[in-house]
């Protein structure tokens, strides 16, 4: 008899199956347990700042305080049951100064620094998910900063004038 069962009445194929069909569900709501949680996060995007603006976003703190005028292509994402947030900019060449001013002057490390943002939200990118390759992402010409105020992650690309934020 193979080993791990103790009788010949183990090895019936309906107890194998209801075996399986236990484990399946199970594995089910862990899934979906875990899914549940980020479904309450809401998007939002503006083409402008000026639109952002309208629509409120800066009062709400969905968007840092000081955030170029010039910006635009803007996408936010908020939990309204806690103070996790996330978002990108764009920005022109113009505006460089006015970001730096939201930054501490000092780069920061990547190195073991977490972004935990929902997997639905598709504008994020990969290499900004779950643990950040610090290395990874320098190579990719991301410099990381954190905010003067608000306790965010401030992370540049200035050649493509691209910022991404999320709150720690």
């Amino acid at each position: 008899m193979p080993s791990g069962y103790a009788s010949m009445a183990d090895l019936t194929p309906g107890r194998d199956v209801r075996r399986l069909l236990a484990a399946a569900v199970a594995l089910m709501l862990v899934v979906f347990a875990g899914a549940c949680r980020d479904k309450d996060v809401v998007t939002a995007s503006y083409a402008t700042m000026a639109e952002a603006r309208e629509a409120g976003a800066p009062g709400r703190g969905d968007l840092p305080a000081g955030i170029p005028e010039g910006a635009h292509d803007i996408r936010i994402a908020s939990d309204p049951d806690s103070s996790r947030r996330w978002g990108l900019f764009n920005f022109h060449p113009a505006d460089a100064d006015a970001l730096r001013a939201l930054l501490q002057g000092e780069e920061a490390s990547l190195a073991g620094v977490e972004c935990d943002i929902p997997h639905r939200i598709e504008w994020w990118p990969i290499l900004l998910r779950g643990s950040i390759d610090a290395e990874q992402a320098k190579a990719a010409g991301l410099q990381s900063y954190r905010s003067r105020e608000g306790n965010l992650i401030v992370v540049v690309n200035w050649k493509q004038g691209r910022a991404y934020y999320w709150k720690v």
